[in-house]
């Protein structure tokens, strides 16, 4: 299982042009994402079917797959403590990570396109867990026409 821990983690947010991003920033991210994601999957159980529905760009249909999305979203900080979608802590942490202020600047109108799922009504509330499926789709449906690749 451990094995496969690595591989359901966003990994890295890839921009359009790989050069943007140095082997260094990679692997800041890419460590940061794994270490969140071993602690959110001990919180949230989730199975090798939902890893495998993550890595094909799905939504999974295991129970736990909506809160271990939010535990991960909460602790990038794309979740506020209201559970809902809020970038602003992750726009500061990319401010640390990317160099060109147009990365940011793409980064946050790529969130921004997003923000309409605080406008669904969910029921779970603080907790995130069905926002975060929001979220999650809705980030996947706009990733590409933004130059992302959201790895898992």
């Amino acid at each position: 299982m451990t094995s496969f821990m690595v591989f359901f983690v966003l990994s890295v947010l890839t921009l359009k042009y790989s050069d943007a991003l140095t082997d260094e920033q990679k692997n800041k991210i890419q460590s940061k994402f794994i270490e969140i994601g071993a602690e959110c999957i001990v919180e949230h159980p989730i199975s090798i079917d939902d890893i495998n529905s993550f890595k094909n760009k799905k939504f999974p249909s295991g129970v736990n797959a909506g809160c271990f999305v939010a535990c991960i979203f909460n602790k990038i900080g794309l979740f506020d403590d209201k559970g809902n979608l809020s970038h602003n802590s992750a726009l500061e942490k990319a401010k640390g990570i990317f160099n060109a202020d147009e990365e940011v600047k793409n980064l946050e109108e790529f969130l921004n396109r997003c923000a309409k799922v605080n406008g669904e009504a969910v029921g779970d509330g603080v907790k995130g867990c069905e926002r975060a499926k929001l979220a999650y789709n809705c980030l996947i449906e706009n990733s590409l026409e933004f130059g992302f690749n959201i790895d898992f």
